[in-house]
């Protein structure tokens, strides 16, 4: 029997277009002209999926999508909206809706997203998510398993924000894992890395002999996440103009290799990351408005470990692990009222560490090491003024030495040094160029 859509669309040349359309790939498709239609439509027949438009007269697409998930609530929904809807878009999907469809869509993503939203439906065989590596039950951590969720039954893209160390590739791993496309690959990627010059190669994949050194072909990133998830890390660093070509494919979803002259089609589904407020990067033309938009189908704000102190005893325990002896009252009271500038990370290693020191006894408040790294004590020593800053030191050179001292007490080991300062690798490498330390 043939999986049954129903188009819902005012407009009679957007309802035609996908009514053929999806004929033609096998569906049996009925249309109805507003959501009163759709609902009587519904109660007297059966449907696999609605496609729905979102500005209608009588029932617009948001009400209509209310009274579908109270009364059809396994039943995936896809909305129809112009460019300029994305406010409605982000509405639809916190409603319920699987997707979105800008229009007009081609043929190749309107066939891509009906089959994407077919496979996570009911008895598709996809698992429900329990977000299990989220660990704590604040009220601002059960707010972020709650979007996880969204997004793992969703396959619109998201953005993740949040302070560095608050866990946001965790949470793209999860979406990914609890999503439709946890067969498909996972590919991370930190934007901070990509050099300028290689971002064409790096993110597009090149021909051998395309340029000097291309002694044979790379698929590049977009190629490897065909069919599955692309997470870029560190957003806030990519430059505007290849913001431009992501945007690009985003919305087309073909890629050219350097030196090929045929394009390729890629179904790839963005995860982004950025610890800076994407409003603010707007603002200072960092961000282009409108990728920010397209990834925006769902935002996910991670909170800091201070917005989530009540879940520090909770994650303690999960970093030293079942086969530890636990925590004295005074280490667990010690650790809830120690400042986390490296969240949740941060946590992580001081706990392991104290763990190891504790060998197969309970970790006490001694074995926490939460002391300041050594290059403060020397600065203070220096002759610190009341805002704890050296004389005559600006922030930004306090940084710069801070960052010199660990490469110097790490002898140059970027991912010790990396983590005496509570930062990832990627950002001492960013620190290392802005600051020109070699």
């Amino acid at each position: 029997m043939k999986t049954r859509i129903l188009i819902v669309d005012d407009e009679p040349s957007a309802s035609d277009y996908l009514r053929l359309l999806l004929e033609q790939e096998g569906y049996d498709v009925r249309a109805t002209a507003n959501g009163v239609e759709a609902l009587i439509a519904l109660e007297t027949n059966r449907f696999e999926m609605v496609i729905s438009d979102i500005r209608m007269p009588q029932m617009d697409g948001l009400e209509l999508l209310t009274h579908l998930k109270q009364r059809w609530p396994d039943l995936p929904v896809i909305v129809l909206t112009a460019n300029e809807g994305i406010e409605d878009i982000v509405q639809a999907i916190h409603l319920g809706a699987l997707n979105y469809l800008v229009k007009p869509s081609s043929p190749a993503v309107v066939s891509e997203s009906v089959k994407k939203a077919l496979r996570v439906r009911p008895g598709s065989g996809v698992a429900p998510p329990v977000v299990s590596e989220l660990v704590g039950e604040s009220p601002a951590i059960v707010d972020v398993r709650h979007r996880v969720v969204m997004a793992a039954r969703s396959d619109v893209h998201v953005i993740i924000t949040g302070d560095t160390g608050t866990g946001k590739e965790l949470v793209s791993r999860a979406i990914h894992a609890y999503s439709a496309l946890v067969e498909g690959p996972f590919v991370a990627h930190n934007c901070a890395l990509s050099p300028p010059e290689l971002f064409e190669s790096e993110f597009f994949g090149h021909r051998r002999g395309s340029f000097t050194g291309a002694e044979r072909d790379h698929r590049g990133l977009l190629s490897e996440a065909d069919g599955g998830v692309l997470f870029l890390d560190e957003l806030e660093t990519m430059l505007p103009a290849h913001q431009a070509k992501m945007l690009r494919v985003i919305d087309d979803g073909e890629v050219r290799a350097v030196g090929s002259e045929k394009s390729r089609r890629v179904s790839v589904r963005f995860l982004a990351a950025t610890n800076r407020d994407p409003h603010t990067m707007i603002e200072e033309r960092t961000l282009r408005e409108d990728l920010y938009y397209r990834l925006r189908g769902i935002e996910i704000s991670l909170p800091t470990l201070s917005q989530r102190l009540e879940d520090i005893p909770l994650l303690a325990h999960h970093f030293a692990g079942e086969d530890t002896a636990g925590f004295t009252s005074d280490a667990l009271d010690t650790l809830v009222k120690a400042d986390w500038p490296g969240n949740v990370r941060q946590l992580r290693n001081v706990v392991q560490g104290a763990k190891a020191a504790a060998g197969d006894g309970k970790i006490g408040a001694g074995h926490l090491s939460l002391q300041a790294s050594s290059w403060v004590s020397r600065a203070a020593s220096e002759g610190a003024t009341a805002s704890g800053l050296p004389r005559g030191m600006t922030l930004r050179e306090l940084e710069r030495r801070a960052i010199k001292q660990a490469l110097e007490d790490c002898d140059g080991n970027r991912t010790r040094a990396a983590n005496m300062l509570d930062i990832d690798r990627s950002t001492l490498r960013r620190k290392m160029i802005e600051f020109e330390i070699t």
